[in-house]
């Protein structure tokens, strides 16, 4: 039988994210340059401690308090959050595609790598397009990110359906192997057409209409 299940990654597939918009807002306060900033993080373990946050091992606030003490900066907590988080924008033929399969009948999950403090942000900012979607799976919640097995085990108990009878959809390809292990179907995202034509080489009746055609 054709999927009755697609699941959409939101990081660069139903959303655009751009972390120089984080280095440049908290370099500035240590009268840096974005990029500056950047090789400052990267030096100090940023990567391991945004995992660490991602995959919900710890707080927000502790997250703040050792990002800070890595780079030497002294904000309050709320100022921090203000310049971490606004970073989204929506990708606009995807969200329509989304919207479409909803109306035809399928069931609709967000999967994504991400944590507390911009999850909250994009999903009260995207919050009329994400209300298409049925469940929504995040790493910082289950606690297991992509390309994990356990990760994609999630999806597939939130909505009750064998892995088979599930897309997931993803802009990395590593992540779309992963679920291909856990037995689901993947597409490896690379623009809304491409998207239509492989939910539909799936047996997904998917429109090109809004596709960005």
């Amino acid at each position: 039988m054709p999927p009755s299940v697609v699941m959409f990654d939101f990081g660069n597939v139903l959303g655009f994210f751009d972390y120089d918009v984080i280095f440049g807002k908290l370099g500035a306060r240590l009268g840096m340059t974005a990029d500056a900033f950047r090789e400052l993080v990267e030096a100090k373990g940023m990567k391991s401690i945004l995992a660490e946050f991602e995959a919900g091992a710890i707080e927000p606030e502790e997250f703040s308090t050792r990002v800070q003490a890595a780079v030497g900066l002294d904000v309050p907590f709320a100022d921090f959050v203000a310049d971490w988080e606004d970073i989204f924008e929506l990708n606009e033929p995807v969200a329509a595609v989304a919207a479409d399969l909803k109306a035809r009948g399928y069931t609709l999950v967000l999967g994504s790598n991400t944590n507390a403090l911009h999850a909250a942000f994009y999903r009260h900012k995207f919050r009329e397009a994400l209300a298409a979607f049925d469940h929504v799976v995040l790493s910082y919640v289950v606690k297991a990110m992509k390309p994990g097995r356990e990760f994609f085990r999630a999806c597939v108990e939130a909505v009750g359906v064998p892995a088979g009878g599930c897309v997931f959809i993803d802009d990395v390809e590593e992540n779309v192997q992963g679920a291909r292990d856990a037995g689901l179907l993947g597409i490896v995202y690379r623009d809304p057409a491409g998207l239509v034509a492989e939910l539909r080489r799936l047996g997904v009746e998917a429109s090109a209409v809004d596709a960005g055609n």
